[in-house]
């Protein structure tokens, strides 16, 4: 990337190009991320090569496909296309660094990607460039799958957003989700999963008492967890919901519907992508 270019860069939006009819929702939400955001940031749409040098031409044709595609639905956005080699999550990281150098820290440059690409699988929800950038660390990255489509998502949905089992997790993925429904006037929605260990001897009250003891719990502590926050952002509605139901299955009936699911990396983090039927943030 030319010196000059990146002094001007504040925070741009990332998304990873393959070609694939698959990709096109990741590069349409991309597009839609930059175009609305208040100080239209640039749009850098990344080809991440397998092969030699000699494949860069194949690269720089799919990314001037993408670029039509963008111009159309975004016309004036600033857009700059690269291709890069030595494999397509390394070229990705590598993009996400590149371009995240500029951005006033603590705020990187947001990656985003298909679910899938060219895999020949039908079966396989989640391809393997996505599983691995999900679940591995390295950069935030957001997730499209291929069912979603500009102007399909209602003005009033919310930001859903997965507090973990870890007060540090908690904090990180509920920062992004306040950020975003601040800048773009969404509620948000904290969702707690809490689960009972079973005691090691038989309780001796009965076990629905047990249970709602639990919960009580969950929701006192969630409470205690989400009021600094409404402190910090007063203009934003934050409900809070605790659920003992399988983590990844009640994160995605909450998410049904949401502007977007903000999750932390990791396994459930994984699993929630594989099925999620909107965009999904890993952070």
């Amino acid at each position: 990337m030319d010196a000059a270019v990146r002094a001007q860069v504040k925070c741009p939006v990332l998304v990873g190009v393959d070609g694939s009819t698959h990709n096109a929702s990741a590069v349409a939400w991309a597009a839609a991320e930059a175009w609305s955001s208040p100080d239209k940031p640039p749009l850098v749409l990344v080809h991440g090569s397998e092969g030699p040098e000699e494949s860069s031409s194949i690269g720089r044709a799919i990314l001037e496909r993408a670029l039509a595609d963008v111009a159309r639905q975004a016309p004036g956005l600033d857009v700059v296309t690269e291709v890069r080699h030595g494999g397509v999550q390394a070229a990705l990281r590598s993009a996400a660094t590149t371009w995240s150098a500029p951005c006033p820290a603590p705020v990187p440059a947001l990656l985003v990607l298909g679910r899938r690409g060219h895999g020949p699988s039908r079966r396989v929800r989640l391809g393997m460039t996505a599983r691995r950038l999900v679940h591995e660390a390295g950069p935030a990255v957001v997730v499209v799958p291929e069912v979603w489509a500009p102007g399909t998502t209602p003005v009033d949905a919310p930001v859903v957003v997965d507090v973990g089992e870890d007060e540090q997790e908690g904090m990180r993925t509920l920062g992004v989700a306040m950020d975003r429904a601040a800048r773009e006037g969404r509620r948000v929605l904290a969702v707690l999963v809490w689960s009972a260990a079973p005691p090691l001897d038989p309780p001796d009250r009965p076990i629905g008492e047990v249970w709602a003891d639990h919960a009580d719990r969950a929701e006192r502590a969630l409470e205690t967890f989400l009021r600094p926050w409404r402190q910090a952002y007063p203009e934003v509605v934050l409900d809070g919901v605790t659920t003992d139901r399988h983590a990844v299955a009640a994160l995605l009936d909450h998410a049904e519907g949401a502007e977007l699911l903000v999750v932390p990396r990791g396994d459930r983090g994984c699993a929630v992508v594989e099925y999620a039927e909107g965009p999904v943030a890993v952070v």
